[in-house]
């Protein structure tokens, strides 16, 4: 007696490819905290968030999670850039140029 391997039942579905920009996006959002590196993974996730949809790839959560790291990278790096101008980091830069140009021009 054989058995049969062509029996009616639920079709096998492949697996869903996994979106390389989204994996990038992820990536950019995580080596450029508090930078503007954020943009470009803010950038990269929407685009990788398209390209999902249109191409029926998996990685949705990973461009999510780009987006939302992307933003809290912007706010982060213009909230550190507002404290650094209010706390007078830069007033001095005149003169932190003129000190490094007496130290080693002469």
């Amino acid at each position: 007696m054989t058995q049969e391997y062509g029996q009616p039942g639920a079709p096998a579905r492949a697996p869903r490819e996994m979106n390389g920009l989204a994996i990038a996006a992820f990536v950019l959002a995580i080596v450029g905290w508090c930078s503007p590196i954020g943009i470009l993974a803010l950038i990269l996730g929407y685009v990788a968030k398209g390209q999902i949809v249109r191409r029926n790839n998996s990685g949705e959560g990973l461009a999510r999670a780009a987006i939302i790291l992307g933003w809290i990278s912007i706010i982060a790096f213009v909230i550190i850039l507002i404290a650094g101008i209010a706390g007078g980091m830069f007033a001095n830069w005149d003169e932190w140029r003129q000190d490094w140009n007496d130290q080693y021009n002469n």
